[in-house]
């Protein structure tokens, strides 16, 4: 369609058509069926497709507020996620932690099969799986003779989860997990085990061999898991600043930002620890955060009845500082594989509601002040309220109601961490240790992904670093780390985004003073849906205007 008889709603439509598509790891984790057959395009024309929709959308007039709204989330989505798409397939899906196949044994026999013909479209995804296995390994081999590969650790993690999963059938593993939909033969989960064994182990084998003769041989060294140690990469780093923060920032400046975070934390908790703990020592303090074996889990009921148990409170509590909340309830879900926290929203058609997963592989992992904090961002006030809100928008398209800007949506989810705090919710003092545990996490995250990927940091480096900057066990930091390399800038959107938050917050309260109305201001964010930073702070410019 030519740009001069586009409108904005119409790209935004095509926009969101491609995205469903072609996104399929969104299909994974969202449980969408539209497309259950499909799986990633290994290389072709995605990034072009997108970028071919960032150049239309400015090029657009628009008439109105909400016009504009949607031309520059288009904007700036599709030049995003062309950038992000550089290298997936080599870096970002090669992690044992948050790569590709965590995510496939996670959510791929967690669809929620609801009508019969989701019976034979399931079974020919599972065995679509073992032609993609196959482009990837291509892919890989290719990458690994240019020299584009992750560091070793990483890939020899990937070649561990390969091998736990095939030392037994894969018809007796996570993949065979999956409920038959209504209506399915006797013989479906047979035929289901007879694909796993037959086509798609022989695939997971080849890519394990792919792996070993091809990648770990030419793997980068653990000293260097940097983008800049490879050709182009600082100049892609610097773009996935942007393309994470939504703001047009220098690695330089994310990095001093994340040092004088860590140091006002800090403060924080030396004032906390001197009653808490009797001490104000930072180095004690963080010591007995993480080693006391009291203040860490020993078995998963426990750690699932208090996650349970603070959703409920967040939910009760939550009608006294939002004028809109969803319809949607949001369950917890205990896993034992992938990564520590993470939320998956609701259905649309009401059948999966929204659900905070945590990993309960290892209780002690897990800090007893945490779990609240974790809760809260990953739950109630933070991303299911903020998913939910969106998606049940009547008037929100859905570019804005299911599209992922990481610094609006991260942001608000450490944003609703501090948040907590106001509304009352941490049981004791020493679960707002668990808040300045995530905050310190988060912060901590500016120094090292900048550090790792623009500055030469090893990969050692970073895990001490946080090791002397946070209560973080060594364990969860060592995963973290991994994160951070495989996925270079994301874990910048969090703090960036919190902060220009807490920015508009002051500038309303400061501008409007006894007028100022806490449930107002965050409708009006969440009100949005998913957009860029700058686009928002104009959102809250208006409304400040109008109240």
């Amino acid at each position: 369609m030519p740009t001069s008889h586009t409108s904005p709603r119409s790209l935004a439509d095509e926009f969101v058509s491609f995205r469903r598509a072609s996104d399929h790891e969104h299909a994974l984790w969202a449980g969408e069926l539209e497309y259950l057959e499909r799986w990633p395009e290994i290389g072709g024309t995605v990034a072009d497709t997108y970028r071919d929709l960032a150049r239309r959308a400015s090029e657009l007039a628009t008439a109105t507020p909400t016009d504009q709204i949607l031309v520059d989330t288009i904007e700036f989505s599709g030049e995003s996620m062309a950038t992000q798409l550089e290298w997936r397939p080599e870096l970002k899906w090669m992690n044992p932690a948050a790569g590709f196949l965590p995510s496939v044994f996670t959510f791929l026999p967690r669809y929620v099969l609801t009508d019969p013909d989701h019976g034979p479209r399931y079974l020919e995804k599972v065995t679509g799986l073992a032609a993609f296995l196959d482009g990837w390994g291509d892919r890989l081999a290719d990458a690994a003779s240019a020299g584009v590969v992750p560091i070793e650790h990483l890939v020899s993690g990937v070649v561990a989860m390969l091998d736990k999963h095939l030392a037994r059938p894969l018809s007796e593993g996570p993949l065979a997990a999956q409920s038959p939909p209504p209506g399915a033969g006797p013989d479906w989960n047979d035929e289901l085990g007879r694909i796993l064994d037959g086509t798609v182990a022989p695939a997971f084998d080849r890519l394990r061999t792919t792996l070993r003769s091809h990648s770990l041989p030419n793997a980068q060294d653990d000293a260097r898991p940097g983008l800049l140690h490879l050709d182009g990469g600082c100049d892609l780093y610097e773009r996935l600043v942007w393309a994470h923060t939504s703001m047009h920032v220098t690695a330089q400046q994310v990095h001093e930002t994340g040092l004088a975070q860590i140091e006002r934390l800090e403060d924080e908790y030396r004032e906390l620890g001197r009653s808490v703990l009797g001490t104000r020592d930072i180095g004690e303090i963080y010591a007995r955060l993480r080693d006391d074996p009291g203040l860490h889990y020993q078995d998963a009921e426990t750690l699932v009845a208090d996650a349970e148990r603070a959703l409920a409170k967040a939910a009760g509590a939550a009608e006294r500082w939002f004028g809109v909340l969803p319809q949607a309830p949001c369950n917890a879900n205990a896993i034992d594989q992938g990564p520590l926290a993470f939320y998956s929203r609701p259905a649309p058609d009401g059948s999966k509601p929204g659900r905070f997963f945590f990993n309960t592989s290892d209780p002690s992992m897990w800090g007893t002040f945490q779990l609240e904090a974790v809760t809260y961002h990953e739950g109630i006030p933070g991303h299911h309220l903020q998913l939910s809100i969106a998606q049940e928008n009547p008037g929100l398209h859905r570019l804005l109601s299911d599209y992922y800007i990481a610094a609006y949506n991260e942001g608000w989810g450490l944003y609703t961490e501090r948040l907590a705090e106001e509304m009352g919710l941490y049981s004791s003092d020493l679960d707002r240790f668990g808040m300045l545990s995530a905050d310190s996490m988060r912060a901590c995250r500016l120094v090292v992904d900048t550090g790792i990927h623009a500055l030469g940091w090893t990969r050692s480096q970073a895990i001490q670093y946080i090791v002397d900057h946070s209560p973080m066990t060594r364990d969860q930091i060592a995963g973290e780390i991994d994160r951070y390399i495989g996925d270079p800038g994301q874990a910048l959107g969090y703090m960036i985004g919190r902060l220009e938050i807490d920015a508009m917050r002051a500038r309303a309260e400061s501008t409007l003073g006894d007028r100022f109305d806490i449930k107002a201001f965050h409708d009006c964010i969440l009100g949005t849906g998913s957009v860029p930073i700058s686009t928002m702070h104009r959102v809250v410019d208006a409304w400040i205007a109008e109240t």
